[in-house]
């Protein structure tokens, strides 16, 4: 496959189905050659065909081992990576994660980077219960260089140590679509993460099949924002195929919003602006936008 031959994507699949994996792998074919994968669920993976059928399929490295945390599985992709590629930067993706177009320019560059840096961010839509609502666009760390002795702490919202370089935010943002799928998906990841120690509201396993979600999202509907841009490329056939299925959980998303105060409406055209001035603000740094400039070709 084409792709930048100094760029590793890293990446973590658990049991469960991830609709937006096909997706996510399409929009990386031309920022990465190499996948190294823990596959953690249990036998037979359901991301097998995925895997294979992607452009990524001949060059996957894939480890199959239990999950024990998010720490753990991602190192055991930074020890795959140490005895089998020679890539100098990681892709750091998740699977419900779709970069847009421009993310192999921004590997393609990743070589005119000073030594001094280490991380590359970009930013992310949070979608949220629909594809038309987003609740954020957060700072995310999109690629870092692969030093050897780098290494995840902590079984959940886990932290890179071992690399000081400094870090460069770009004028780039992508899709996050983990919290647009069923109620109930999200709700299961709640008390996966709980168990990992981490803080949230949590649902008795005995409430899965059966719960209020207006009331169970009633912190987060005040926050969301109408999406007035694109989906990434990659993103669109997924996006239009799950519009079908979710259509009554984001039909209740809809309402939701439609009914909310003015003044909420208010304060949300401000946040929206916020962040919009926040990622778009990065081009004012000419390193920045250089990163987004289509790569030097070789001399001939």
């Amino acid at each position: 496959m084409s792709g930048p031959s100094d760029v590793a994507v890293h990446l973590i699949l658990g049991p469960r189905e991830e609709p937006f994996l096909a997706a996510l792998l399409q929009s990386l074919e031309g920022a990465a050659q190499t996948l190294i994968v823990n596959d953690n669920a249990p036998g037979p993976s359901p991301h097998a065909a995925t895997i294979a059928a992607s452009a990524f399929g001949a060059h996957a490295i894939v480890d199959r081992s239990p999950f024990t945390g998010f720490a753990d599985a991602r190192n055991r992709c930074l020890a795959l990576h140490a005895r089998h590629s020679s890539a100098s930067w990681v892709a750091f993706a998740d699977a419900d994660e779709v970069h847009a177009g421009s993310v192999a320019r921004v590997a393609g560059n990743l070589d005119r980077l000073p030594a001094g840096y280490d991380f590359v961010d970009a930013y992310t839509w949070h979608f949220f219960a629909s594809f038309d609502y987003y609740t954020s666009i957060e700072r995310r760390m999109a690629f870092f260089r692969f030093v050897p002795g780098a290494h995840w702490e902590g079984a959940v919202h886990e932290r890179l140590t071992g690399l000081r370089g400094k870090r460069l935010a770009l004028p780039y943002v992508y899709g996050h679509y983990g919290h647009t799928l069923a109620p109930r998906r999200h709700a299961e990841k709640g008390r996966l993460y709980s168990s990992l120690g981490a803080q949230g509201k949590v649902l008795r396993e005995d409430d899965l099949d059966d719960f209020d979600v207006e009331t169970y999202f009633e912190s987060v509907y005040p926050r969301l924002l109408r999406f007035g841009g694109q989906h990434p490329p990659a993103a669109r056939a997924t996006v239009e195929r799950l519009r079908v299925a979710l259509r009554a959980d984001h039909a209740l998303t809809e309402r939701v919003v439609a009914e909310q105060p003015l003044g909420v409406k208010a304060r949300n055209v401000l946040r929206k602006l916020n962040y919009e001035m926040r990622w778009r603000g990065r081009g004012l740094n000419p390193l920045a936008r250089r990163m987004l400039t289509p790569p030097r070709r070789p001399s001939p």
